[in-house]
């Protein structure tokens, strides 16, 4: 009959296989490798590039001259007013541009298009969060596998020992019985979770843009948490890292030039004009006339007045929504680290005192039952608390690491 000693050792190494593997510790260094992979290749981040480069163009779209107009007439009288006259007008106008208004447009293209560029961010953080939480889970599954490994090997050596004990005339071999359903039942188990880990595996290819059935190593969480990162130093980050933010202040921006063209609108418009008469048989020039035309938009100042009061009201909504987006980000950054720090906390605990205790009670109700001093129950409930705790404490890593992704795309570190 196996000793406990040698039944927990094995427990042990059985449990921290993964170590003995060749594997890939998901480290900062791994999860950076795997965002940028992402901020690369997904689709709604190139999209988001495409539309910053559209953006761009469009500062390069603003002009400060409108197009000239060509016109071209034809006199139609007697010949010797004709040939007076001319009998072919030819003309060109052009609409001088109103001060300010070239300067406010390419304001307002500018801020949209810094606006467009910090929106471009926005996808490609979280495509780098959804491929860092794959990974994440992949690790969890893999370290689920390896205890459910682990328990098995235990039952293993458990079955051999109610075995030998139902050899002996005063035993009874219900014991054993019970232990193989129990190995069987895990066996099911580790089979299910193999299956989950494939597909934890497929949807990090898939988020990443890899052919579905690209392997991944044997991947393995920290050991102890990583630290986490106070709210109220990251509330204060926000309006210099968080794209959303920055990009609303950018709008806010564009709001303010646009009431700056509203105000320009109302100036009057002034074109300068020449005009050539020539006769065409001869292609003689008979005279030319230069003119100015100018709009009268006084008659109109009550709509104009309505639209610079229309552009000062959202220009207003927009900087207060500038605020409002700051908040609910500073939100979703106080849940993400408060999560974060309690994950953080119980893998701690889980890991300490409360894995040495429930060790130990699991070591003695196994001495007892070798010498028929427990309930077989009793070793199954202890064994199973036991193998609980060990994966909620790898369970609570994932769920920090988790926790720490969405920190990062809220807060990203520029």
């Amino acid at each position: 009959m196996k000793s406990i000693s040698t039944i927990f050792t094995g427990l042990i190494v059985a449990g921290s296989f993964l170590h003995a593997q060749e594997t890939r510790l998901l480290n900062q260094d791994f999860l950076s490798g795997i965002r940028k992979e992402a901020a690369r290749t997904h689709p709604s981040a190139v999209a988001g590039k495409h539309l910053a480069t559209a953006a761009g163009h469009d500062i390069r779209a603003v002009r400060l001259w409108e197009d000239p107009m060509l016109g071209l007439g034809f006199t139609i009288a007697e010949k010797m007013m004709r040939m007076e006259d001319g009998d072919i007008l030819i003309g060109i106008e052009q609409t001088l541009p109103k001060p300010g208004m070239f300067e406010a447009r390419r304001r307002k293209a500018d801020a949209m298009q810094r606006a467009a560029t910090e929106n471009s961010l926005t996808p490609a953080l979280a495509a780098a969060a959804e491929a860092a939480r794959n990974a994440i889970e992949l690790a969890l599954a893999d370290e689920s596998i390896a205890l459910q490994q682990a328990q098995i090997t235990w039952l293993a050596a458990m079955v051999e020992n109610a075995r030998q004990m139902a050899a002996d005339p005063m035993g009874t071999g219900s014991d054993a019985l019970r232990m193989e359903i129990e190995l069987a039942k895990d066996q099911q188990m580790l089979d299910a979770t193999r299956r989950s880990r494939e597909g934890f595996a497929q949807r990090l290819n898939l988020t990443l843009g890899r052919p579905l059935e690209s392997p991944w190593p044997v991947l393995r969480l920290p050991a102890t948490p990583p630290p986490v990162p106070l709210a109220r130093t990251e509330i204060a980050r926000i309006p210099h890292v968080n794209p959303k933010v920055r990009a609303m202040r950018e709008i806010a921006g564009a709001a303010q030039a646009e009431t700056h063209m509203a105000d320009r609108e109302r100036l009057p418009e002034v074109a300068i004009g020449i005009d050539t008469n020539v006769y065409a048989s001869s292609t003689d020039f008979r005279s030319t006339m230069i003119g100015v035309k100018i709009t009268l938009p006084w008659f109109n100042d009550t709509s104009y007045q309505a639209g610079i009061s229309a552009a000062q009201s959202r220009e207003l909504a927009a900087t207060r929504d500038v605020e409002t987006m700051r908040r609910e980000v500073a939100a979703m950054v106080l849940d993400a680290a408060t999560e974060a720090a309690n994950a953080a906390a119980q893998a701690r605990a889980y890991s300490g005192e409360i894995h040495e205790k429930a060790r130990q009670t699991t070591n003695t109700i196994e001495a007892s039952w070798i010498s028929s001093k427990a309930l077989l129950t009793d070793l199954l409930d202890s064994a199973r608390t036991l193998f609980s705790i060990r994966l909620e404490q790898r369970r609570m890593i994932a769920m920090q690491l988790a926790a720490l992704e969405e920190l990062q795309a809220l807060v990203p570190n520029r």
